[in-house]
């Protein structure tokens, strides 16, 4: 037989049987294209690297606009400054996607719940789309009782609401509490020490959800505070509402929808830094599946024809970049479902086929709830600021979600020792 050639032809042999050569690419070919390879790696972390500048630079001016006023920004499609908000907000949302793109590709998740956590967060994933709509369906019908629901104003229940919020914060410190322990024991002090700072700041959200005592046992306020203070009560946060309203709502959607989405973006910049001793906090990111939880109860928001709705700044930006953070995860699980062996990315609960589902379900009833939100002022008529209860209400739920997840992944279950039965004598 012949010995191939670099490139295919045949070639007769003594029997006289044309066999046919293998093709080989040339050495200069082969050359030509890793050095094309070595040039596109270091094109793509200098374009990274401007995405990172632009969104970043964006999103500074996009927080820069929440302070604005509402009634500056009014009505919405007609001044020239909502154009310029709106556009602002889109190229943040945009560059954030861009420069993060590698990392909610085909990336493995981290540091996953315990299994009973999972469990809790499946059932979750069915419960709070359905909550939600029940919630919609109540203020379309009745909107009266919708507002009792969360404001009553008179005993018993005294804005129902407000104790269902301190409920869970109240379970979100008591994990913590188990969460610093567990550092102490470890000798983690960077670690304990946040710990700690998230039980106080919980303890601090409480006594502002309560009035500081003032809701339970009906203290009268000072003079000094009631005239600065909107509604004339013992707490802090009613001084300046609408600065109160986008540090709560934005940070909550930070903690639930963003760290959620680019959680693998963040545990790959915490193990960078060897040096700071960070890394305990990849503990502490949401896992991926917070996105679909949590997006329906980020739909609330006051109507139109009120002072907020799409007019406060951060209701704006949370809206807009919840549909495209659960647009671009729908995609792609649709992406993955037709790649049964890739790696699962962004949602590490339960199969491929069931986030889709999940993930499709949650952004019909966003869009559903967004659209009986803002299209409907019955329950705003009623109470002003029954809307935006419904939307602290899953705040609140989620940060106690999210306690509860730090806490499975660090505080085990201790096993249940069964006793030794003692053999029985003849």
């Amino acid at each position: 037989m012949t010995k191939p050639t670099k490139k295919g032809t045949h070639k007769e042999t003594k029997t006289g049987v044309k066999t046919k050569t293998i093709d080989r690419p040339s050495q200069a070919s082969s050359d030509t294209k890793r050095s094309h390879k070595a040039k596109e790696r270091k094109l793509i972390p200098a374009r990274q690297a401007a995405y990172y500048v632009l969104a970043f630079g964006f999103s500074a001016a996009t927080i820069a606009l929440f302070p604005v006023e509402a009634n500056l920004s009014k009505p919405l499609l007609t001044r020239p400054y909502n154009f310029y908000r709106l556009a602002i907000i889109v190229l943040a949302i945009a560059f954030l996607l861009l420069a993060t793109k590698p990392s909610w590709s085909n990336t493995p998740p981290s540091h996953e719940p315990s299994p009973k956590a999972r469990q809790w967060l499946l059932r979750l994933g069915i419960a709070l789309p359905i909550i939600a709509l029940v919630f919609l369906v109540i203020q379309l019908v009745t909107p009266q009782f919708a507002a009792l629901l969360v404001r009553k104003e008179s005993w018993p229940f005294f804005r129902n609401a407000i104790f269902v919020k301190s409920a869970c914060q109240l379970v979100a410190a008591i994990a913590f509490i188990k969460v610093a322990r567990h550092y102490f024991r470890q000798r983690q002090r960077l670690a304990m020490i946040l710990a700690i700072a998230m039980v106080l700041l919980l303890g601090f959200m409480i006594g502002e959800e309560l009035s500081w005592g003032q809701r339970i046992f009906g203290w009268g306020t000072p003079s000094f505070l009631a005239e600065i203070n909107s509604q004339s009560e013992i707490n802090l946060h009613n001084i300046n509402t609408q600065l109160a309203q986008n540090i709560l709502y934005f940070g909550g959607w930070l903690l639930l929808i963003g760290f959620a989405f680019w959680r693998e973006s963040l545990a790959r910049l915490l193990r960078k830094c060897p040096k700071a001793r960070l890394d305990f906090l990849i503990d502490w990111l949401p896992p991926g599946c917070f996105v679909g939880l949590f997006a329906v109860g980020f739909a609330f928001c006051d109507p139109l024809v009120s002072d907020s709705g799409l007019y406060c700044s951060s209701n704006l930006f949370i809206i807009l970049a919840t549909a495209c953070l659960l647009l671009t995860e729908l995609r792609c699980r649709l992406k993955l479902r037709s790649q049964p062996s890739s790696t699962p990315a962004l949602d590490d609960t339960g199969d491929n086929r069931h986030q889709v589902l999940r993930l499709g379900i949650s952004l019909l009833c966003f869009v559903t709830v967004l659209a009986g939100n803002l299209f409907n002022a019955d329950l705003w008529n009623y109470n002003s600021g029954a809307p935006t209860e419904y939307l602290e209400l899953f705040i609140s739920l989620g940060i106690m979600t999210w306690a509860l997840t730090v806490k499975s992944r660090l505080v085990k279950p201790k096993a249940k020792s069964s006793p030794t039965k003692t053999p029985r004598k003849a």
